[in-house]
């Protein structure tokens, strides 16, 4: 095979990397260099590679296989008999680079390529820095990481020009191009680099790499026990099988790869992470949160280890700790979407309201996000509104009059989507424009499936308008829709944040059914009990204050006991008799529905239906 032709065939993609260098251009430089300097790392495997190299076969298999510390005891040894060994100085450029001394390698390097131009292991050392440039904790390099990248396979394209037997340069340059996203012409310079030398262990588990990208386990497997076969002091080869059995759900043999890995080389932030995320699917989770930690530690802008955090902190309902970590995760990658909805949604759930307009608004247009972040627009004023207990200060809100907008302009793209029609009716609700939220409901009402999703927004839609009996009972009806107990989980947290209590309860003894011993159902039941007792302590003293007279103090502790339990028809019969009392007939007549509503068999509900007609003409 001619690797030359290979090499131009597969490096095509990155032919426009300067304007120096083109796809012809580099073809004729490839065939002009006829003489091939000799390469030092071309002894590494003898009886693969036969080539007029420098003896230092020992070394170089040292560097490149992550033994640093004593290639660079045997490299003082030798530079201090042959100081001006241009080889034995570009061996210590390499290893500085393997070890991110990146300062002091690239200061040696301006100096030796000045005087060795032609030799290849300098531009391979060279192209070996701008790779681990993208890698380092300096973000001024971060933001550049695709220049880093090219400008680190021109340095590799140079050195296997220079010598085409420099199987670690296509190795190196597979890597780079593998950044790219290019698996297919990464997987060609891997094959070339084992055509070379078929016992260099790096190209093996490389060519794992690409097959595990492509789903082939089995054949990722036995190229990442090829590379242990031909180094068997191997941690990323031991890392990549961790992740082969993740993905095959063999959580405990991952884990012991990942261990192995980790024992050779502690340093490893991709592998903390996953030991993290490992431990997190054993239930481990006070050893995942310590992996994690040590991850951030070792390489701070790394952001998976903050997103697994936020996600453990959030389960555990520790808003604020989860906010922070995908904060951190957003100033390592300001594009990250996900984090922004994640906080976002976290911000709208602990009621800072501000907060989470910030960041659904900076979704707006995005790409994958819009329409998740115009729904949390609206729901976001909705909630405000809900709050203050009024919202004549919404209505001539800007902001919610642009939001309304979005989502008409949203449904035009997705007409069938009723989570952007619940949307579109809590905001007309707010700008008091009822006929577009009957519209709404009717078309929610009309579409909505016999399914768990589609009952709940048809749920919410009616809670939305005031109209508890319907939101009642279609509440309870997704019960009966809801099949897994993450369908129960899922059904009582929206519950539970509509205050629908008995409902709530309902699907969380529904989850205990199947799982008896569900901590986050047992969790679940338990806040709703305390919810529940406090209620009945603050409606203690709204009856107290009823009896006394004093209407608007009952309101405000039966408003207080509501809140905690929003489920029950006595509280809003005595929110109902205070209203009544104070001449407020409107509010009378709707807590009054409500307690009918909450209790459809109550013993009095002919004297209440009486008292609702004789208030209804008063109450308009």
């Amino acid at each position: 095979m001619n690797y030359r032709k290979l090499l131009i065939s597969s490096i095509v993609v990155i032919a426009a990397l300067s304007t120096q260098v083109n796809a012809k251009e580099l073809q004729a430089q490839v065939q002009r260099n006829t003489t091939t300097v000799p390469n030092i790392y071309s002894q590494q495997n003898v009886n693969a590679v036969k080539s007029i190299s420098q003896p230092y076969p020992e070394i170089a298999k040292l560097i490149e296989y992550n033994h640093c510390d004593e290639a660079d005891a045997k490299l003082k040894e030798m530079i201090e008999a042959k100081p001006n060994d241009i080889n034995l100085q570009a061996l210590r450029a390499v290893s500085m680079a393997k070890q991110h001394k990146l300062e002091p390698a690239q200061f040696e390097l301006d100096k030796l390529l000045k005087k060795a131009p032609r030799n290849p292991i300098l531009h391979y050392a060279q192209g070996y820095v701008y790779m681990q440039r993208q890698t380092a904790s300096d973000v001024d390099y971060i933001k550049t990481t695709r220049g880093l990248i090219n400008s680190a396979i021109k340095e590799f394209v140079t050195a296997v020009n220079l010598d085409s037997k420099y199987y670690q340069a296509y190795n190196a340059m597979g890597v780079a191009t593998l950044k790219l996203g290019n698996k297919s012409d990464a997987l060609d310079l891997f094959n070339t680099s084992l055509k070379i030398n078929p016992g260099f262990a790096n190209a093996h588990d490389n060519v794992g790499v690409v097959q595990m990208m492509n789903g082939d386990l089995n054949a990722a497997e036995k190229s990442f026990m090829s590379a242990m076969k031909y180094n068997t002091h191997n941690p990323t080869a031991w890392y990549h099988m961790s992740q082969v059995e993740t993905r095959r759900g063999n959580y405990s043999k991952a884990l012991t790869w990942v261990n192995h890995s980790l024992h050779v080389n502690p340093n490893s932030s991709p592998a903390l992470t996953l030991q993290g995320e490992l431990y997190l699917k054993q239930g481990n989770q006070a050893a995942a949160i310590n992996s994690f930690k040590k991850a951030q530690l070792v390489k701070p802008e790394n952001a998976r280890p903050y997103m697994n955090l936020a996600t453990i902190y959030e389960n555990r309902a520790d808003e604020e700790f989860a906010m922070e970590q995908l904060k951190t995760a957003l100033a390592i990658n300001p594009n990250n979407s996900e984090s922004k909805l994640r906080i976002a949604n976290m911000a709208l759930h602990i009621r800072k309201y501000d907060q989470a307009l910030d960041y659904y608004s900076k979704l707006v247009g995005d790409s994958t996000y819009n329409d998740d972040a115009i729904v949390g627009l609206a729901n976001t004023y909705y909630e405000m509104a809900k709050d203050r207990g009024e919202n004549n200060g919404i209505t001539t809100n800007k902001e919610v009059y642009l939001a309304y907008d979005y989502i008409n302009k949203a449904i035009e793209k997705c007409p069938e989507d009723l989570e952007l029609h619940l949307a579109k009716l809590k905001l007309a609700k707010l700008i008091h424009q009822d006929p577009l939220s009957r519209d709404s409901l009717n078309y929610i009402v009309q579409a909505a499936g016999n399914n768990l999703m589609d009952s709940v927004i048809k749920g919410e839609a009616y809670l939305a308008l005031g109209r508890e009996k319907d939101a009642v009972y279609t509440f309870e009806n997704a019960v009966n829709f809801s099949n897994s107990v993450d369908d129960d989980l899922y059904l009582a947290e929206i519950l539970v944040h509509n205050k629908q209590f008995r409902t709530a309860r309902l699907a969380l003894q529904k989850a205990l059914m199947k799982d008896p011993d569900n901590i986050i159902a047992k969790n679940g039941i338990e806040y709703i009990n305390l919810c529940e007792t406090k209620s009945n302590e603050f409606f203690d003293i709204a009856q107290h204050e009823y009896q006394e007279n004093n209407y608007a103090s009952a309101i405000e502790y039966c408003n207080r006991a509501i809140d905690f339990y929003h489920n029950s028809p006595q509280i809003a019969k005595l929110k109902a008799m205070s209203y009544e009392k104070e001449l407020n007939y409107r509010g009378a007549v709707k807590y009054y529905q409500q307690y009918l509503a909450l209790n459809p068999n109550a013993a009095d509900r002919a004297d209440i239906m009486k008292r609702i007609e004789k208030m209804r003409p008063k109450s308009n």
